[in-house]
């Protein structure tokens, strides 16, 4: 039985690694799946919800993938706006950079004595910022392309669930029921986790771009957007997003201590509070993850797909985390991906259970 035990093990860990291989070579072709799949788990309830109120199914898909492409658009000309404004402020970044090192390095001389070298005034920075902004051109384009093939697969993923079930019942009549409930607990858990989220990066993305607005930081839109995404990716995403924008404060106000102290601030604030605060309150039990799970996830499915990974990583977490409780050998791996905290309304419903027993024993 031990060996037997052991080898199922062995293979479960030759079974990851082949996925991780596979998952990593075709990228391109599973990751807009995955991105489509989780859309879909946050979408598709407002199509029914529209069917509640005799809103014809079809009529719903359009509304939806209408709303999500004029979203990607409202995106994709903010970026090239973005692009643009950036290129025509140029030259100006790269002269105040290279008058904040000559006021540097003419500190560090009077005060230490230290020679320093003129290779940054020497080097030709516009010449990297402009293959810099080419390159992210070429991927913004590269992003259109991968959108289409997203709302390709969601329109379909829509037309398919309503029939979904009967599949089910045709391919697997005996273990219909159990897959049933696994996947619409995932379905339940990653679209709440989603919605949430969503909701909180929205808020978090709009208060940046006014924040940074009221106070004059450039490129304020672009910075709203970054932080929207970013908020996706837990603990780093808002810490990065932070830095990039004090260190742009610091070529821009350079050298006014007080505005660069003011948009630190305000941002470190406002991130603590919709992160820290308000964030797991509305989220409450659902997360239920480990931080050294969500960290391995992180670090894991970012080097697997990049920042999209990274993206997903949480919800792609969720989803295993409750297979693995509703299959009996896995139950303990996915009892570890939790943090050990017990709802209030599972302790409740134990107690019931066992006040029936000692009454049906009495």
């Amino acid at each position: 039985m031990r060996d037997k035990k052991l080898s199922v093990v062995f293979l479960g860990v030759i079974a990851v690694i082949a996925v991780g291989i596979v998952f990593k070579i075709a990228s391109s072709v599973i990751m807009p799946m995955v991105i489509a799949l989780l859309f879909s788990f946050i979408l598709y309830p407002l199509i029914m919800a529209m069917e509640k109120i005799r809103i014809h199914k079809i009529v719903g898909i359009i509304i939806i993938l209408s709303v999500l492409v004029g979203a990607f658009y409202l995106v994709v000309i903010l970026l090239y706006k973005s692009i643009t404004t950036f290129t025509l402020h140029l030259p100006w970044y790269i002269e105040q950079l290279k008058e904040i090192y000559k006021d540097l390095t003419q500190k560090i001389i009077a005060n230490f004595s230290i020679t320093t070298a003129d290779f940054f005034l020497e080097y030709d920075w516009g010449k990297l910022a402009r293959s810099s902004l080419i390159a992210f051109s070429n991927s913004i384009t590269r992003f259109a392309g991968f959108s289409f093939i997203i709302f390709i697969l969601i329109l379909f993923l829509f037309l398919e669930y309503s029939i979904f079930k009967n599949k089910l019942t045709e391919a697997f009549p005996k273990a219909k029921r159990k897959i049933i409930i696994v996947i619409t607990r995932i379905t339940k858990d990653v679209g709440k986790y989603l919605a949430v989220k969503a909701f909180i990066s929205a808020v978090t993305g709009i208060l940046t771009w006014i924040l940074l607005l009221i106070i004059g930081l450039d490129f304020a839109p672009i910075w709203g957007l970054m932080a929207f995404f970013l908020n996706f990716i837990p603990v780093v995403g808002s810490i990065f997003v932070v830095i990039c924008i004090s260190l742009q404060s610091i070529v821009q106000f350079y050298p006014s201590i007080g505005m660069i102290f003011l948009v630190a601030s305000s941002m470190t604030a406002l991130q603590m509070t919709l992160g820290s605060i308000i964030d797991p309150k509305l989220q409450g039990d659902r997360l239920n993850l480990s931080i050294t799970i969500i960290i391995f996830s992180l670090a894991f499915w970012g080097w697997l797909w990049g920042p999209i990974g990274a993206l997903l990583a949480v919800p792609i977490t969720i989803a295993i985390k409750t297979i693995c409780l509703s299959i009996p050998f896995f139950k303990p791996l996915g009892v570890m991906m939790g943090t050990g905290f017990q709802p209030k309304k599972i302790k409740i419903k134990m107690k019931k259970s066992c006040s029936n027993k000692d009454e049906s024993n009495g």
